[in-house]
């Protein structure tokens, strides 16, 4: 489950990078850095790290809007924090 979800919303990542370093060519620097963190984030993340990861995005967010979509569904979450507690 976990591995699903990483590899879901890290391509999710890569296609927001691209949409936004063609929006904001100007702001190359800051998405290349915010992305990095979040790709991080993705990569190492574990259940008990979840909440890390959504306070990162949360910051992220209001930086570039568009980056919502890697909000997961609450329905996600649960199955994650299920799957960890088994």
């Amino acid at each position: 489950m976990l591995r699903k979800f990483k590899s879901k919303y890290m391509t999710k990542l890569l296609n927001i990078k691209k949409e936004l370093l063609t929006k904001y060519p100007d702001k190359a620097d800051r998405i290349n850095y915010v992305t990095d963190i979040l790709m991080s984030k993705l990569q190492t993340l574990r259940a008990y790290t979840l909440a890390d990861y959504l306070h990162t995005i949360y910051l992220a967010v209001n930086e570039f809007k568009e980056l919502e979509v890697l909000i997961p569904s609450e329905e996600e979450i649960n199955k994650l924090i299920e799957k960890e507690e088994e």
